[in-house]
């Protein structure tokens, strides 16, 4: 990519205080420069706000003289500046970062035998890494207390600093190895997640490795979370396993535990606008679970006024929070819940797409796709509804989400047979039938559904085609409780459609 290109981008996804603090940086780093690249930085600051795209050539009409005989050695010098700054920023505003400084202060000072002022130095760094459960840097805190004691204390001072430092440092790696095993067990439960998008698994095995994480002794007993950090793992956790249990109360309870730790650890800088967004989506699901539609409105306000309150997110935690925002709506919606919202969302969705797809991975498209077809499809609006199927299944190269492209493939055969096209109907039937004869394990929903489809094939009247949509909707209305198909059901229940169809004849 062109550095041009390059540095629109970045100036575009600035903050207001990241700008500033350039601001600042520049004024500081300035000496001997003779401000054209300032003033570039302000003709392109003004021109992102206003344009999503670079054009060269507008910018070098409205730049002066001086600036536009070195364009391109005052772009380079423009972006690195830049770099320098926002890592500058990053670091005055991340308390790890802070740590680090005064550790390496810490060193300096103490190579150069300024003990004292070591000693004041490691202090505070020790005072942000335990209110930020820092455990390595805490650590190589405790070790370097031993060294400056040996240093400065008589040999019973010295004592004392060897006793305290192994207490505390046994503590800490006791802190260290809760929060190993909690990531060990987040992780297990992603894996999990990724196999089983909905949250119900499919067969005997998943059942299987679900048990072994609910029989954890470290995911029944709050009092085993040995830090903060633990403790909201805790509660995540939590979050998901009483879903695929089935308790959708008990999931809602630890939803508002967790969305209420990271909210307070966000004003307090020791959580991330990550984590936000991720705790009032995990309110906003379970709250849908369990039926608290009250709780769902006050998460909802609180995305949906993210950018307003953190005017200092970046343009990333922005997307996110509406990306995040946007599958709570357009799953509510396709349920019946203020349908308005979701249709006004619609409006934008072509557009925000382009935004997404900066931040976005493959799985979250998939995810974003479907939910958006599934609410079309629930307003009967089935070109709408074909239109974002057949960007999901026309993604290259794609080996993840396997369940919502099964789904997809099985929702566009309806949207197909609404079309009323022939043609189009033959070559959904087809594309369908290959792609589920290709998945590695084909459960009762979608065997039922490729039954049906071999048997499309044949049908050439519309008795026929009535009769096979009423056998049909027999067949998968006697899976509908197994526990192993509320997934598919959850995803796509297509019992709906069958039975307006069958109703009409």
């Amino acid at each position: 990519m062109p550095v041009s290109n390059e540095l629109f981008d970045v100036i575009r996804v600035m903050t207001r205080k990241e700008k500033s603090f350039f601001r600042r940086y520049f004024r500081l780093h300035s000496a001997g420069r003779d401000g054209s690249v300032m003033r570039l930085f302000e003709k392109l600051a003004e021109y992102s706000a206003a344009n999503d795209n670079y054009e060269e050539d507008i910018i070098k009409l409205s730049v002066d003289e001086p600036t536009l005989r070195h364009f391109a050695v005052t772009k380079n010098n423009l972006y690195n500046l830049i770099l320098k700054s926002l890592t500058e920023y990053r670091r005055e505003n991340s308390n790890e970062n802070k740590v680090k400084d005064l550790l390496e202060q810490h060193d300096i000072l103490f190579s150069m035998s300024l003990l004292k002022q070591a000693d004041g130095v490691l202090k505070k760094a020790k005072k942000i890494a335990a209110a930020n459960d820092f455990f390595m840097e805490i650590n190589a805190i405790l070790n370097r207390e031993r060294t400056l004691a040996r240093y400065m204390l008589d040999a019973e001072g010295y004592s004392g600093v060897v006793e305290r430092a192994h207490k505390e440092q046994t503590k800490n790696l006791e802190r260290l190895k809760n929060l190993s095993e909690m990531n060990d067990l987040g992780s297990r439960i992603t894996l999990l997640l990724q196999k089983y998008p909905t949250a119900k698994t499919r067969d005997e095995a998943g059942m299987k490795e679900m048990d072994d994480i609910f029989d954890n002794p470290l995911l029944s007993d709050e009092s085993k979370m040995l830090s903060s950090i633990t403790l909201k793992r805790f509660y995540n956790l939590n979050v998901v396993l009483n879903e695929w249990a089935g308790e959708y109360e008990a999931s809602l309870k630890f939803a508002k535990k967790y969305a209420d730790e990271v909210e307070k650890d966000v004003l307090l800088k020791k959580a991330s606008l990550h984590e936000f967004i991720i705790g009032q989506y995990s309110v906003l699901t379970t709250s849908v679970r369990s039926g608290n539609m009250e709780i769902y409105e006050t998460a909802y306000s609180k995305l949906a006024d993210f950018h307003l309150r953190f005017q200092e997110a970046t343009e990333r935690d922005r997307l996110e929070a509406s990306y995040i925002l946007g599958l709570s709506v357009f799953s509510a919606s396709a349920d019946n819940y203020h349908p308005e919202r979701g249709e006004t969302m619609l409006i934008d969705a072509d557009e925000n797409i382009k935004k997404y797809e900066r931040v976005l991975s493959i799985q979250q498209r998939i995810v974003w796709y479907f939910v958006i077809a599934r609410f079309c499809f629930a307003l009967a609006n089935y070109v709408q509804a074909g239109k974002w199927l057949n960007r999901l299944i026309q993604l290259p190269n794609i080996d993840v989400s396997q369940d919502y492209q099964c789904y997809a493939r099985i929702m566009n055969l309806v949207v197909a047979y609404e079309s009323g096209n022939p043609d189009r109907i033959e070559h959904e039937l087809r594309r369908a039938y290959y792609f589920l004869t290709k998945r590695n394990k084909v459960y009762k929903y979608e065997k039922i559904i490729l039954e049906y489809i071999r048997q499309a094939f044949r049908v050439r009247s519309q008795r026929e085609i009535n009769e096979m949509l009423e056998l049909m909707h027999r067949d998968l209305s006697a899976i509908f409780n197994d526990p192993f198909e509320k997934n598919a059901f959850d995803a796509f229940n297509v019992l709906p459609w069958l039975e307006g169809k069958i109703q009409m004849r």
